[in-house]
């Protein structure tokens, strides 16, 4: 079984991306997304970003999502919805501080 996050992502114009990433490489893939987001190349960035840390393998059935972050650069929105408590609250509310000093709304829920 692999746990992972699903990204809905909508740069500009285009349309949105989907990709999954694993949950282990999710804190620093979020981070990571402020370059793609603040990039003078924003397609080239984003696809430098997919291929970092998309999940590459085969989905599964037994394979668990076990959160989604929507981002929308036009709105300047960051939206992250977790069904568990399965990273370090402090670090998100930290990479989220960053977002709204980029004049994001910024929302995190577990449900």
């Amino acid at each position: 079984m692999v746990t992972c996050v699903m990204y809905n992502l909508k740069m500009s114009e285009t349309h949105p991306s989907t990709i999954c990433v694993l949950a282990s490489k999710f804190e620093d893939s979020f981070e990571d997304l402020i370059e793609v987001l603040t990039s003078p190349l924003p397609d080239e960035s984003l696809e430098e970003f997919i291929e970092s840390y998309a999940r590459t393998d085969e989905i599964m059935p037994e394979d668990k999502t076990i959160g989604f972050v929507i981002i929308n650069k036009e709105k300047k929105v960051a939206s992250l919805n977790f069904s568990e408590k399965y990273f370090d609250e402090k670090k998100i509310d930290g990479i989220l501080q960053k977002y709204k000093n980029m004049g994001y709304k910024t929302e995190v829920e577990y449900s």
